[in-house]
């Protein structure tokens, strides 16, 4: 289960899901002119998409994104329907010096959805599914969402390396990496994009690809939308129909417990099984941790492969059988609403003792609803040079995000004290993070997460994206 099917199935009923913008942060917009109406009919006339301007109907659900903190009032939101809808928009936002946001799902932690008074580009025109006769690759439109994916390679006995969020878009989740269900036999999304037709910020049109522009290719598998719109993916499929998955739940009072079942696991993995936990703790409840577990290969073997966890004694619940792999990732509610909340990411290595007690003492009583994703890197995903694409994360080991949930107005105050308090204690390697769970964290931050792959990625930036028009991101600055 994922961070959003847990909020749906209501163990944070007491946090009302309101609107407002006295207590939220807005994404800053870069210096802008003044437009005018002459301006912007002028631009509305050169596109076969739609734009939509404060006041009117739809405006007030396309301004917003999944990060409630985070409310924007953009000047435009463009839903451009060709490749010259995208190069007017690109012209138009950089003529003007404007903020520029490109949705496709919207549910960026950081709030780069959407942006205040600038332009968002929302990719939702660019939704098209094209699986080869090899069944082998599929030609996926840059605006996609995974759950629509998902459904179109079921019908063929294939599967895609996507997340389990269905709203979630495929541009953003292949860009910044991608872990899924089947990344330990399949690696990660990115590691799985064959090529990509790309827009530049000057509004050439690229294709990416080991042979195409190899420095842009290997840009894009991990470096995030820095780099330009992506229009389309083509991304390697495999022969999964079925898969021996579900959810074990275990409950106890002390989160240690949770914690060591889980992380003295994981050593035995094999590289079929893939297993994503979400410890969760509350006012309301004691410590909990859900693992989704998903074993791509045959029923004997996975039963025999999750014996030890499913036999744990704190065990309270499981899910586990042979099943589609179509309904494990329909398991998880295709619309959430918006969100508040504070959130701290990064990985480890080694499972040692001091972060069990740092993150056992954090969830022990926590003043509100908290929860940490835990997803185990292993198997083919590390088998990748940590070079190899923008990626970095290539070694054993566990990708976490740490969430608090707030209701405002005066909630974001005592949660972001309380993911400040666990940042200082809980000990995290220097190198390396999962950017499509970062919060808004600056330029040091994302140095770290790109590691030595960074110098890099600047390089690249320099020659496609010199002036940094793609910065509302995980943004990589120009060399």
């Amino acid at each position: 289960m994922n961070r959003r099917s847990f909020l749906w199935q209501g163990l944070c009923s007491s946090l009302p899901l309101l609107g407002g913008t006295g207590f939220s942060q807005q994404v800053s917009a870069l210096p802008a002119s003044k437009l005018s109406v002459a301006d912007i009919t002028a631009f509305i006339g050169k596109l076969q998409g739609n734009v939509y301007r404060s006041g009117e109907p739809q405006y007030e659900k396309l301004r917003k994104g999944y990060a409630s903190k985070f409310a924007a009032h953009p000047a435009l939101v463009v839903h451009p329907v060709d490749v010259q809808d995208i190069q007017a928009t690109l012209s138009f936002a950089s003529s003007n010096h404007l903020a520029l946001a490109v949705r496709c799902g919207g549910h960026s932690y950081a709030g780069y959805s959407t942006c205040e008074g600038g332009v968002v580009l929302d990719m939702s025109g660019f939704r098209s599914v094209l699986i080869a006769p090899s069944k082998d690759y599929a030609r996926i439109g840059g605006g996609m969402l995974c759950g629509v994916v998902e459904i179109e390679t079921a019908k063929v006995g294939s599967a895609a390396v996507l997340g389990q969020c269905p709203s979630v878009g495929v541009g953003g989740f292949l860009l910044g990496g991608g872990v899924g269900p089947l990344m330990s036999k399949y690696g990660l999304g990115c590691d799985n994009v064959l090529a990509a037709e790309v827009v530049l910020a000057d509004g050439r049109q690229l294709r990416a690809s080991a042979r195409e522009n190899a420095d842009l290719y290997w840009a894009i598998r991990g470096g995030g939308g820095n780099f330009g719109i992506v229009t389309a993916f083509e991304v390697a499929l495999h022969p999964v129909s079925t898969v021996f998955a579900g959810d074990i739940v275990f409950e106890s009072a002390d989160p240690r417990q949770l914690l060591r079942a889980f992380i003295d696991f994981l050593p035995a993995a094999p590289d079929e099984l893939t297993l994503i936990a979400l410890m969760s703790a509350g006012l309301d409840h004691k410590p909990r941790l859900e693992i989704q577990a998903c074993y791509a290969g045959e029923q004997d073997a996975g039963e025999k492969a999750l014996a030890p966890l499913r036999h744990d004694p704190a065990v309270v619940h499981d899910t586990v059988q042979s099943r589609p792999y179509l309904e494990l990732e329909q398991m998880t509610p295709a619309e959430f609403p918006p969100s508040y909340e504070e959130h701290c990411s990064g990985f480890f290595a080694a499972h040692d003792e001091q972060r069990i007690e740092v993150l056992a003492k954090a969830f022990s009583s926590p003043p509100f609803l908290v929860n940490c994703f835990l997803v185990h890197l292993h198997g083919a995903v590390t088998r990748v040079p940590a070079t190899a694409t923008p990626f970095p994360v290539r070694k054993d080991g566990i990708t976490f995000d740490v969430a608090t949930y707030w209701k405002p107005p005066d909630g974001q105050r005592a949660a972001s004290k309380w993911i400040e308090a666990l940042k200082s204690q809980l000990p995290i390697d220097e190198a390396g993070n999962y950017v499509n769970v970062m919060e808004r964290e600056g330029e040091s931050s994302v140095r770290r997460a790109y590691s030595t792959n960074y110098a890099r990625l600047q390089q690249i930036k320099a020659r496609y994206d010199p002036h940094n028009l793609f910065s509302l991101n995980q943004n990589i600055r120009p060399a």
